[in-house]
């Protein structure tokens, strides 16, 4: 049986390659460091290693992020894990559980594997979706039903995935109207969708230059659909901006490594364009 039919998002950190053996210590040395200073704060030995694993965890999504958004600069995605360390710093533990959703959203769009996703991974990430719904956030049910509509219609379609796109459609329906709260209960606000507007400008130009993207699929050698690269970058800015739009700045800091990585590609890319 052929098991990529099956699942194929997933990227496993190989670590032959220098990069990743990089990201996996420095992921271990925060993880260490974070849960001893739990400690020394007067948490208990449980609590302290459960807030190190979660924060070398939200490094390493920072770094994972960012190389789904910027897949030809290796280099960028350390300018994330950076600012993801100082963004723990500032506003603690993202949420986790989007961060990993919204990864799994971009793969299906980008297929930085260089392959469709398969039956499980698109299942996982609409239970996902469907689960983020019903938590409140009904966008992250629609983001999720977008994607597989894309991944339907864009350059090599996978027309099976029109079907988890009514599926998508459907599920965030009824969270919204089976759910408790309203999502936008409390007001909008404007200052967290100010900051967001600020950050992603800084991200358009990456998004430009992407349209020329020579990277190439993890599993097949093929080089990348560059409005599928395109399509994600743009599905990760709305997720950043819908969120900081209900949530404001705690929201801002609630996905820090997503900012981090449109932050860390947006610096590179700035680097990359003014050095001599």
């Amino acid at each position: 049986m052929d098991l990529s039919i099956l699942t194929t998002v997933g990227r496993p950190v190989d670590l032959s390659y220098p990069t990743n053996r990089a990201i996996a210590f420095a992921s271990f040395l925060v993880m260490v460091g974070a849960a001893l200073l739990q400690r020394l704060l007067d948490a208990n030995w449980i609590r302290s290693a459960m807030w190190g694993v979660q924060a070398g965890l939200s490094v390493f999504l920072a770094w994972a992020l960012c190389r789904e958004l910027d897949p030809d600069h290796d280099l960028s995605a350390f300018v994330a894990a950076g600012l993801a360390l100082g963004g723990l710093l500032l506003w603690g533990l993202p949420r986790l559980t989007v961060l990993l959703w919204l990864i799994l959203v971009l793969r299906v769009v980008n297929r930085t594997m260089g392959l469709p996703a398969g039956i499980l991974d698109s299942l996982t990430t609409l239970g996902l979706g469907i689960w983020l719904s019903l938590e409140g956030n009904w966008a992250y049910g629609f983001v999720t039903a977008l994607a597989f509509l894309l991944d339907s219609q864009l350059p090599i379609r996978t027309p099976r995935q029109l079907v988890f796109a009514i599926l998508g459609a459907l599920g965030t329906t009824a969270a919204a109207v089976l759910g408790e709260d309203f999502p936008w209960d409390g007001g909008l606000s404007a200052w967290g969708v100010l900051v967001a507007l600020g950050a992603s400008a800084a991200f358009i130009p990456v998004i430009i230059e992407s349209r020329d993207i020579i990277s190439i699929g993890d599993r097949t050698g093929e080089p990348l659909e560059p409005v599928r690269v395109q399509a994600a970058q743009v599905i990760a800015l709305v997720v950043g901006l819908e969120t900081s739009l209900l949530g404001g700045i705690p929201a801002l800091g609630s996905l820090v490594p997503l900012w981090a990585g449109i932050l860390g590609a947006s610096l590179y890319w700035l680097y990359h364009t003014l050095k001599p």
